[in-house]
This record gives structure tokens, sequence and C-alpha cells, in this order.
């Protein structure tokens, strides 16, 4: 008799609709399974007649689940239940066993009884929706990764192309040295060897005298010249290794003093080492030594006769920093802007018309920067300048 109550129910005309449809009673017992779940689960409706859901799906005790189902026999508006939320409602498998998504809805119909209500479970299979969405949100995730790898290698190739034109620019720099700082001064010491060569009779012991001076002093320029190209052509390719230990300060400007002491002498500049520089210093002497040797030979072309160059120190807690200041010609804004530039420095003749290449002070920034350290420089024009190197302290 049970059976003929269930073919002749009111809901057999859900059988001709393409979702699967499940229908319970307040005591979670199904009272109809449509032919579509039977397609889709290989479940026959007799198999499930009047059978408690939570007892054939076990899962759907799960809050998620069964807080739901109760809201709905109270007459609740219909509820969606979407994959994200389910894995699944009622178990579908695909022909490799895999469980299929669904999108389910939960409707309230009331029963003869008044306040009573009966739920019906409808089952739509979106696993074929619900794998395109995932198809096409990878799609979407590889195309956004693709343009992505698009506007980066855009970036790099700009990058290259802003370091190309720079490597350009230090090579026209490069050969510019080469065709005016350094021929010129060769080509005067050639000039002056041969004039004496051929006039050397002509000439008083005293005229001889000048001469030789005249052209040791242009090849101590050129020497100087090259050996500033050479630093820094190591220095492009990689060539200078850095080791930085602990040093005592003095001694390293003491030894970069060293070598402009004639040049100091010559134009009677007073130059003096602050006792604050008496300490320890973190850096690798031999880049430091080059670069305080720099920044004095700079001052020292830059100050008139009788001028003054000092050197002083601070230490804090994290920095160490080293003061070179003098009270030579300064320089104007524009100058102090470009100064550490390479492909916009300008080589000045000094107070006593010494030549330069432009290069030491990039030097300087490069073995600095090497040390983990930095420089700048404060100046105006007619009053001196002052540089200042600041490199980090050793741990302890």
């Amino acid at each position: 008799m049970l059976k003929d109550i269930y073919y002749e129910n009111p809901f057999i005309t859900y059988d001709h609709i393409p979702i699967g449809i499940c229908i319970i009673n307040s005591n979670f017992n199904i009272i109809f399974w449509n032919r579509t779940l039977e397609a889709w689960t290989n479940i026959q409706r007799e198999e499930v007649a009047f059978k408690n859901i939570f007892e054939l799906f076990p899962h759907l005790q799960s809050p998620k689940y069964k807080a739901r189902l109760k809201l709905m026999f109270d007459g609740r508006p219909p509820m969606v239940l979407s994959p994200t939320l389910n894995e699944y409602f009622i178990p579908i498998k695909d022909a490799e066993g895999k469980y299929q998504a669904q999108t389910v809805t939960l409707s309230s119909i009331p029963t003869n009884e008044t306040g009573s209500y009966n739920v019906i479970i409808a089952v739509e299979n979106v696993a074929t929706l619900f794998n395109k969405v995932q198809q096409y949100r990878m799609i979407k995730n590889q195309a956004i990764d693709e343009l992505n790898r698009r506007i980066e290698a855009e970036e790099k190739s700009k990058e290259y192309a802003k370091k190309l034109e720079q490597l350009n620019s230090t090579k026209d720099k490069f050969f510019s040295i080469i065709a005016h700082d350094l021929i010129n001064p060769i080509s005067a010491q050639y000039k002056l060897v041969k004039i004496l060569k051929d006039n050397i009779e002509q000439f008083s012991k005293e005229d001889i005298i000048d001469i030789i001076a005249e052209i040791e002093n242009s090849a101590s320029q050129t020497y100087k010249l090259l050996e500033n190209l050479l630093t820094w052509s190591r220095s492009q390719l990689n060539r200078i290794t850095v080791n930085i230990e602990k040093h005592n300060l003095t001694k390293i400007i003491e030894m970069a003093a060293s070598d402009v002491s004639s040049q100091i002498s010559l134009k009677k500049i007073s130059f003096e080492i602050n006792e604050n520089c008496n300490s320890t210093v973190c850096c690798d002497s031999n880049l430091l030594a080059t670069v305080i040797r720099n920044l004095l030979s700079n001052a020292v072309k830059f100050t008139n006769y009788g001028g003054k160059i000092s050197v002083s120190c601070r230490i804090d807690d994290d920095f160490t920093y080293i003061f070179i200041e003098d009270n030579g010609v300064g320089m104007d804004e524009e100058t102090l802007s470009n100064l550490f530039n390479l492909d916009k420095t300008q080589s000045k003749l000094g107070t006593n018309k010494e030549v330069g290449t432009g290069l030491g002070l990039v030097i300087c920034k490069e073995f600095v920067e090497k040390m983990n350290g930095e420089i700048s420089a404060e100046s105006k024009l007619g009053e001196g300048s002052k540089f200042t190197i600041k490199l980090p302290n050793c741990p302890n």
C-alpha cells in the first residue's frame, strides 16, 4: 500500500525536468525521489522511499546542511547553496569516480496540515559549468601572469636601455678624456722636448731647467690622469676587491695626504688633521685612502696660494663621518648638483691651471658605495667646499 501511495504522489510531474528533485518531510524522511536523481545516482526511488535522508547520506548531518534544512520547515524563502559552500549535497559521481559540483536550492512547500511544510531539495549538476569557470579562471590567471611577465620584461628593457645610454655616455666621456685631456698634455710635452732638442745650444742652463721643470709638471699631471683612468676602468670591470676591516683613521688620512704633500707645499696651503680623527674606522683601507687622496687633491687644485684645508671626523653610535674642507673657490649650484655624474662632469682648471679628468669624484662615489657608505658635498661660490664621507661602523 505504501508503494501505491508513493506512485500516486502529486510530485510525480517532477520526473519530467532535468533537475534532481528530492522531497523530505519534517521527520527528514524522503517522500519523493525523481527519475533524474535515479539516473544520476543509480539509486532507485523504491530504495529510498520513506527512508531518513541522514541514514542514506550521513554527511548531511553536518551543521552547514542540517541547520539550513531545519529552517526550511518553518516556511522560509528559498535558499541556494553554491558549490563554494558544499562540494556535493547528494553524491553524484562522474565516470572517473569524482564527485560532481552542484548548486542546490532548498524550498518550502506547504502540506495539507496548516503550518506544516515539506522541503524540496533541487539539485543542479553544474560540474561542466563549474569546470569551465575553473578553466576560464585558470586562463584568466595565465593571461594576467603573461601580462605581468610582459610588463616586467618591458620594465627590464627600459632599464637595459637606460643602462645602455649610460654606458654610451660613459664611453663618450672616456674617449673625450683620451682625445682631449691626455692628448693635449702629451702633445705639449712632445713639443717642449722637440724645442729643447732642436735648440739646446741656444738655451742657457736656466732656460733648460725651466723647460725640464715644465715637462716634469706636465708629465706628473698626465700620470695622475692615467692613474685615475685605470682606477676607474678597473672599477667598471668589477676587478676591485673590497676587504672591510677595522683600521686607524689617522694613519689612512696621513697616508693619503703624503701623496699630495708636494702640491700642498707648492701652493703654501695650511693643512690640518683634527685630533678627533685618531680612532678606528670600518673600511677598506686602500679604497678609503684613494677617496681621501682624490678629495685632498681636488681641494688643493681649487684652493688659492696660502689657503687652508682641514680634515676632521665625528663618530656616533652607527656611523663614522670624515669631513674634508677648504676655503677655495667653491662651486655654483649647477656644478654641485652634477658633481658625481660622469656624463655631466666637466674638468675645470685649478687655481694654478692644474688639469683633471672629472673622474676623481666619480671614483670617490663608487669606492665609498662599495664600502656601504655615502658621500656628499656642500659649497658656495667663492667660499670653499666641504665634502663628507659617511661610513657605517663595524658591528660589535
